[in-house]
């Protein structure tokens, strides 16, 4: 009697350390559940490219194959070639055109030519380029504006950063060079 039961008992211990078996056993009526498919591959090549949502300088952007162009900047700035941005406490005064950024503060009136990118993006435009081997941005978004002291109302909003300080501030477009304004005028 101890022998029919050691048989008895010695296949379904053995049963029950293999996983496999335990995940196989059934009984006749229960049917297998049906696997479902994988979800298909994502092409990035296929997926369109769109302006990011956040400045490059706060999150990198990673980009790879072909680029499109995507109407989806803010249109206020897109088409502003030049800003006027300033702020108060510690007063400061950007004023940019084409790849040049000329940076004023109450230390420095005369102001300093620092060269600069223009970067588009979702949010606005952003011009970045180095002061004395720090980073210096300023970035522009169509957002109003009104100055914390004098209570004037812009139609910009202005974020300055050399090397680790952010400064808010406000902005509006600037008035074309005066040499540009002088071309553009028809003689008399």
């Amino acid at each position: 009697m101890k022998l029919r039961l050691a048989l008895v008992l010695l296949p379904l211990a053995l049963a029950a350390c293999d996983e496999q078996s335990m995940k196989d056993f059934r009984m006749p009526w229960d049917k297998p559940l049906e696997a479902a498919p994988p979800p298909a591959p994502v092409d990035p090549m296929q997926t369109p490219l769109v302006d990011p949502a956040v400045s490059p300088r706060d999150v990198p952007i990673e980009v790879a194959g072909e680029q499109a162009a995507a109407a989806t900047a803010e249109s206020e700035t897109l088409n502003t070639a030049a800003f006027t941005g300033r702020g108060n406490e510690p007063f400061w005064r950007v004023d940019v055109s084409g790849t040049t950024a000329k940076y004023s503060t109450p230390e420095n009136q005369s102001g300093r030519n620092v060269t600069v990118r223009r970067l588009v993006y979702a949010g606005g435009v952003e011009y970045i380029g180095t002061l004395d081997g720090a980073p210096f941005s300023v970035k522009f978004s169509g957002a109003d504006c009104v100055d914390s002291m004098s209570g004037e109302k812009f139609p910009m909003t202005a974020v300055l950063r050399v090397g680790t300080r952010s400064n808010m501030g406000c902005a509006s477009p600037a008035a074309a060079p005066a040499e540009q304004t002088a071309d553009a005028t028809p003689p008399a």
